[in-house]
């Protein structure tokens, strides 16, 4: 039997194995990370969305927990319409 480089389902039996289940991507992990946070970026720009970072105290992120858990909404939604609120908009 030869091996056939144009074959990609059949297993190279000469190959040495490596662990772990076969590669889906020809990329390394690292490329599509930048890969999966560019088009993030691209989708939340046509969104209309713009990132912001706010560094807060850990007793007010404890009790924004709190409340996210109550209302069953994610941190960025109650932040969102906590300045809504506090913005008059």
């Amino acid at each position: 039997m030869s091996v056939q480089p144009e074959d990609r389902t059949t297993i190279d039996m000469f190959a040495p194995s490596r662990p772990g289940r076969p590669r889906s991507n020809p990329y390394e992990r690292s490329q599509q990370c930048r890969f999966n946070k560019r088009t993030q970026r691209q989708r939340d720009k046509e969104r209309g969305l713009h990132r912001l970072e706010v560094k807060l105290n850990a007793q007010v992120v404890e009790r924004l927990d709190e409340v996210c858990a109550e209302l069953d909404l994610a941190r960025a939604d109650i932040l969102e319409l906590a300045l809504k609120h506090w913005l008059h908009l």
